[in-house]
Parts: structure tokens; C-alpha cells; sequence
């Protein structure tokens, strides 16, 4: 086996993660300057680790494969959970509507799903794993972070379910119909809680739809549930 096999998967991976990390991070310049919303887990970050791979650690190579584990774990999880953090007639009616950043979505997914994927299978063959044995470094099992990265997303959308369908969530709703009347479909997407000179205040965002079109629906109000906010739609 040549020894220096080792090296070059670390320099292609290396290469592959500081490239799409500058990428990521013009994205997000781009975005930020232009005021569009954007959110990514790569940016700086690929780029650091990708510096460390080029310069052969092994140990940064086991930490990759590790949060690339986790990422790929709670991605997926993510994805097939969306059902029941988003209602799917408005799934539909968002592809419906939009159906060109339907389609960027579902492509960009496909392309980081396959990147973690790929980083994963680059970094634990089994060039990299002789070195690791070779260098005294453990050959660590990848179940802790695929239970990390599931056991993360099932927390987070659970206290989430619970957040916003609770009786918060309800009177956050019951706001927003006020302010759209009947036809609509209701659903809260998030919800805030605040507590300062004015006592406790919670907001929300509330999207409200049909079959024609989409609402999203700003309410607040004093936590005694007295001096409500109108909502104010857009």
C-alpha cells in the first residue's frame, strides 16, 4: 500500500471543503448585502478544516468525519420530520407558488446531503484509518455522532411541537384570524417570549394561506393576555 495515500485523500478532501467554504461565504456576503436571508453550517468553518486537512492532521481528519457524521445524521432527520413542523398543503402551495426556489432547494439539499456523504466515505477508507493506527489514534465508531445529530433535531422539534401548538401557540392563532378572517389556514411558525420593563411580552409569526396565496401575520401581547397587539400582516 503506498504510504502517502493517506496524504492525498486528506489534501482532495481538504481542497474540496476550503473551495466550498469560499463559495459559501461569498453566498453569504452576497446575501447579507443584499438583505436576504441565509443560513449555513459550512462557511468559515470548511475553510478552517479544510486548511488542517491540507496540512495532513490526522486529527482534524477524524474530527471532520465526525461533525460530518453528526451534520448528515440531523439533516437527514431534519428533512424527514419537516411533515410535522410544516402543514404539507403548505408545502404544496410554497412549491406551487414558487416553484423555482422549490426546485434550487431540493438540488441544494441533494448537493450537501452528497458532499457530507462523500466527506464521510473519503475520510474513513482505509488509507486514513492505517495512518490513524499507525500515528497510536484510535479508529472511533461514527455511532455517537449519528446519535447525536438524530437525538438533536427529535429534541429541538419536539419542544418546538409543544412551543408553538401549546396555548400560546392557540391564542397566537386566534390573533392572527382576527386580523385575516375565514378561508385561511393557520399555522405558527415561531414564537418569542420577553420579559423587560413592560412585563412579559410574547410575539409571534403566523402564517396564514389558501389556495391562492400566502400571509404571514406579526402578533404580540402582554403575557395576562391584556393590551393585545393587533396583528399586522404582510
Amino acid at each position: 500500500m503506498d504510504s502517502q495515500e493517506h496524504a492525498r485523500i486528506l489534501n482532495r478532501v481538504g481542497w474540496v471543503l476550503v473551495i466550498v467554504g469560499a463559495v459559501d461565504v461569498a453566498i453569504m456576503v452576497y446575501c447579507i448585502v443584499n438583505r436576504v436571508s441565509y443560513s449555513s453550517s459550512f462557511n468559515i468553518f470548511a475553510i478552517i478544516a479544510g486548511v488542517f486537512l491540507l496540512r495532513g492532521s490526522l486529527g482534524a481528519a477524524a474530527l471532520v468525519r465526525w461533525m460530518a457524521v453528526l451534520m448528515l445524521a440531523a439533516m437527514v432527520t431534519m428533512l424527514l420530520s419537516w411533515p410535522l413542523l410544516q402543514a404539507p398543503g403548505l408545502i404544496l402551495l410554497q412549491l406551487r407558488l414558487n416553484p423555482l426556489w422549490g426546485v434550487l432547494g431540493v438540488l441544494l439539499s441533494g448537493l450537501v446531503l452528497w458532499l457530507l456523504v462523500w466527506v464521510i466515505r473519503e475520510l474513513g477508507r482505509e488509507p486514513v484509518a492505517a495512518a490513524r493506527l499507525a500515528a497510536g489514534r484510535k479508529v472511533r465508531s461514527m455511532r455517537i455522532p449519528a446519535a447525536v445529530g438524530i437525538g438533536m433535531i427529535v429534541a429541538m422539534n419536539g419542544f418546538l411541537i409543544l412551543l408553538l401548538g401549546g396555548e400560546s401557540g392557540e391564542h397566537a392563532r386566534t390573533l392572527a384570524r382576527q386580523g385575516v378572517g375565514p378561508g385561511y389556514e393557520l399555522q405558527v411558525s415561531s414564537l418569542n417570549v420577553n420579559t423587560g420593563a413592560r412585563g412579559k411580552v410574547v410575539s409571534a409569526m403566523v402564517i396564514a394561506w389558501n389556495d391562492r396565496e400566502i400571509r404571514y401575520i406579526s402578533v404580540s401581547w402582554r403575557g395576562d393576555w391584556s393590551s393585545k397587539k393587533g396583528p399586522a400582516t404582510n
